[in-house]
């Protein structure tokens, strides 16, 4: 310091400048170190909470290794990943494991002590743990009133009316047994399986993570690609509720699935134990959008979940299955089972992604009592309740919900029965699933939402072979405004009401069938020439029930009115997101776009009293009796104000805070046996680990 100062001083300055020089140097100190911890503060914002609390920590995760130190983790970039941005994670020590497509962003293997150098870059948007995701089962037909749309045909095994023909569902799950009857064609010879891929199989990282867990699974057949075999039993049984066609048990139905000669497309993203992770299920959304024109593919089915306490508008898969919906595919998945505690409490908020995303359908689980009639469901206890709970935190560490409306509806999720594959770990595990049948002939009953999902998927199937100008937003309009209402359920337990497939081919078939084309403009007739608006009233077993009559948009708003289907709304264009005042088009901030028309109805206020806790069969009542307030100019974005907040949600009553979206943990759909069943909710969850988080 004495040489310094010599130094200094040998320059000839004088007393002034000399304290001025000190008196920098000093502000210098302190203010470098600042810059240094406000970039680190920057930096650690665009973590998520999970990955935060990991950095410091040595927890046992399928996406953080303690022994070297490293976590698995997405990347969000703003715009295209950057050969720059790959070029700095390999200088970190990291490894590039998966580029995506449906995002902008990429998998990567990172050293802990790199995520905040490779998160303070600009063109980082957000860092994201690459969580485990897991799979969330005749009467169906008859309880969804698909059986009013079609007449079988036993002797000849083919349908008169809707029975999905020629349309493509996709199958996110654990693979399906191909070689079941339950998927062949009418003639009984060909599997209705026209594509399959195997992503899964080739997430060794998963393989390693499951040995320390000391969870066995058919690693030779899964490393050989012996290929969707469906040894865990979930993904077969599920594409049988969306798809399955048998009627051997005895009568013409059998266990008949909603659209039993639709195509179906295997898509692996969970292996024998059905788990997978975040990245597979993406990059299975990945291939689906690549192969949707080769293979028709219209319509997803997610039975899974993922935890995340991410907001729709960040959480990357609930960003994958935005761009589906954006390439035209209707995306349906599970709300989850998770709307009971382990106290037997109610549970709001307990939706799961990417059933928070408001783009796709999410759907509840109801309790038909095994009966066909409409007048005893209920809401099972399982079923997930709404709002969605993901959130955002500003600068000032606020942290602000998303709080959409979720569900969108509910079908039949209670004791259903389907296809059971061959040497299922299910059935091996908990025999007692096991309904009838053997080998390729085999069935078995399952409950939860991961049930109820396929269900809807099948219908959208129907719904696109009656009209395949439908858009995937006005597929969802059709379904909640035809829904049929549950007694005593609200609205975050129900969504719009219980799948009435009937109503909705009704209501499909009067609509125009070009308007996918994207030709036609907010405001100009939507009916097909000469058709008029169907009567808002379904026959069940010679019982007339009434439609809901409402739909949800706008994240919390609740519109009615026979003018949404009379006229083109904007809402309807897949490209289009509208969320409070959030208004994008194709990703990008949408300005004098028209959301809604006059001569809609703006049912807001009608739910205001009681908040969430709106009845659905008041509200109903309430907008068939002329409540509700008509919009006579429509809804025009303009300068980022649309109209009222919608519902308000009063905080901090008995929403599911810190447990389903406990990021880390494996929230997932598990597997319910049956409701009022003492086994318990799911048989894998990563509390039944003891994982931590």
């Amino acid at each position: 310091m004495t040489k310094l100062f010599s130094r200094i001083l040998s320059k000839g300055l004088s007393a002034r400048k000399f304290f001025a020089l000190c008196l920098t140097l000093a502000l210098l100190s302190v203010i470098l170190p600042l810059n240094r911890s406000y970039a680190q503060g920057n930096a650690t914002n665009k973590l998520s909470l999970a990955l935060q609390q990991v950095l410091g920590a040595n927890d046992l995760l399928v996406w953080s290794d303690p022994s070297r130190r490293t976590v698995r983790t997405l990347i969000q970039t703003n715009g295209p990943v950057s050969s720059a941005l790959i070029t700095a994670v390999t200088r970190a020590g990291g490894t590039v494991v998966r580029q995506f497509s449906s995002i902008n962003g990429m998998l990567v293997e990172l050293p802990k002590n790199q995520v905040l150098s490779i998160a303070n870059r600009s063109d980082v948007e957000r860092m994201t743990g690459d969580h485990l995701a897991q799979q969330s089962a005749s009467h169906l037909e008859a309880a969804t009133l698909a059986d009013a749309v079609r007449e079988y045909r036993p002797l000849l095994r083919t349908f008169n009316g809707l029975d999905g023909s020629g349309v493509g569902i996709a199958i996110l799950d654990s693979g399906i047994m191909s070689s079941h009857n339950n998927f062949d064609n009418s003639l009984g010879l060909i599997p209705r399986i026209t594509a399959s891929t195997d992503i899964v199989s080739s997430n060794l990282n998963l393989l390693r993570f499951e040995g320390l867990l000391g969870i066995v699974t058919n690693l030779l057949g899964d490393l050989l690609g012996l290929g969707n075999t469906d040894d865990y039993g979930h993904g077969s049984h599920v594409a049988g509720v969306a798809a399955g066609r048998s009627a051997s048990s005895g009568n013409s139905r059998g266990y008949m699935g909603v659209a039993p000669n639709a195509n179906l497309i295997d898509v692996r993203v969970l292996d024998g134990r059905g788990l997978g992770q975040t990245s597979d299920i993406i990059a299975g959304i990945d291939w689906v959008i690549a192969n949707r024109t080769s293979r028709n593919i219209k319509v997803m089915n997610l039975s899974l979940g993922a935890a995340s306490s991410e907001s729709w508008q960040t959480d990357p898969l609930c960003r994958a299955v935005r761009r589906a919906v954006a390439a035209g595919i209707t995306v349906v998945a599970a709300g989850g089972n998770y709307g009971q505690t382990i106290n037997g409490l109610e549970r709001y908020g307990s939706i799961s992604a990417p059933g928070n995303d408001p783009t796709v359908i999410t759907v509840g689980a109801a309790n038909t009592r095994q009966t066909d009639a409409r007048n005893d469901e209920s809401i099972t206890y399982f079923s997930s309740r709404g709002p969605t709970r993901g959130f955002s935190v500003d600068q000032s560490n606020v942290k602000h919900y998303d709080n959409l409306l979720k569900p969108d509806l509910v079908a039949p999720g209670n004791k259903v029965v389907a296809a059971e594959s061959r040497n299922s770990w299910l059935v091996d595990q908990y025999p007692q699933l096991h309904a009838s049948g053997s080998g390729a002939n085999a069935f078995m009953q399952l409950s939860g939402t991961s049930i109820a999902a396929p269900a809807v998927a099948g219908a959208v199937a129907l719904l696109l072979q009656k009209n395949p100008g439908l858009t995937p937003p006005l597929v969802k309009a059709i379904l909640q405004y035809t829904a049929t209402q549950v007694t005593n359920a609200n609205i975050c337990q129900q969504g719009a009401g219980l799948l009435n497939i009937e109503g909705a081919a009704r209501l499909a078939g009067v609509l125009r069938t070009d308007v996918s084309q994207g030709r036609i403009r907010p405001g100009e007739s939507m009916l097909a020439a000469g058709a008029t608006m169907p009567n808002p009233v379904s026959n069940v077993n010679g019982q007339s029930v009434a439609w809901g009559r409402y739909i949800f948009a706008g994240g919390s708003h609740i519109l009615a009115g026979v003018d949404l289907f009379k006229r083109y709304q904007g809402i309807y264009n897949p490209a289009l997101v509208w969320v409070r005042d959030v208004v994008k088009l194709n990703g990008s901030p949408a300005a004098n776009t028209q959301l809604i028309t006059s001569g809609v109805i703006n049912a807001d206020f009608i739910g205001y009293a009681n908040n969430i806790f709106t009845n659905g069969s008041a509200l109903s009542s309430a907008i068939i009796s002329g409540q509700g307030l008509v919009f006579a100019e429509g809804v025009v974005v303009s300068e980022g104000l649309v109209f009222a907040e919608g519902l308000v949600f009063a905080e901090g009553l008995v929403f599911a805070e810190g447990l389903v979206f406990a990021e880390g943990l494996v929230f997932a759909e598990g597997l319910v046996f049956a409701e009022g069943n003492s086994m318990g909710e799911a048989i894998v969850t990563s509390e039944s680990w003891n994982l931590g988080e």
